[in-house]
């Protein structure tokens, strides 16, 4: 099978020697006006690391979708958060000039905040008028994915400094 340049940016990333972390993705512009950055969050390295799994991706799309639009440095900006189809990270939108420090500071922001989850009262909008399956959540394997993926963009060192350190200690 031929590779041939596509029009959905994720199919021209070289799968093959990806890890985890995060990446820009792409930009689109909008009637030459709006830039919209699309942000890869890849919580696996593809084909080396089994995916998430679906209460894990459930769980984690419900809290940073939630959280992150409510930071004080880059929620005004998010467009959309949302799982990749194969299970190894999320996509994150943003506008205006949002960059990966002030990403990668808010995801720290929301972690130092929201996790470790203790049971899935922990979890907003899980319940049958704001969720169409409230019964797929996973808090143990979802602390554990969110503590492996800050630790893929934070040293030990900066997650001290920025009062996650926990994310290398795992003491829930």
């Amino acid at each position: 099978m031929d590779s041939k340049k596509s029009v959905v940016s994720s199919f021209d990333v070289d799968h093959l020697t990806l890890k985890a972390g995060l990446y820009l993705r792409s930009v689109y512009t909008i009637d030459d006006k709006l830039a919209v950055h699309s942000w890869d969050m890849r919580f696996r390295a593809p084909m080396d690391h089994a995916p998430l799994g679906s209460g894990e991706v459930h769980t984690i799309e419900h809290l940073m979708a939630y959280y992150l639009r409510l930071d004080p440095v880059v929620g005004g900006s998010i467009v959309s958060f949302c799982p990749m189809g194969c299970k190894t990270g999320f996509y994150l939108s943003t506008m205006n000039d949002v960059t990966a420090e002030q990403i990668r500071e808010a995801l720290a922001r929301v972690y130092k905040q929201v996790f470790p989850l203790r049971s899935k009262d922990d979890i907003v909008g899980l319940n049958e008028v704001q969720c169409g399956n409230p019964g797929l959540y996973a808090v143990a394997s979802a602390n554990d994915a969110m503590a492996q993926y800050m630790r893929s963009l934070y040293t030990r060192a900066e997650a001290e400094a920025a009062g996650i350190g926990s994310i290398y200690n795992c003491a829930w």
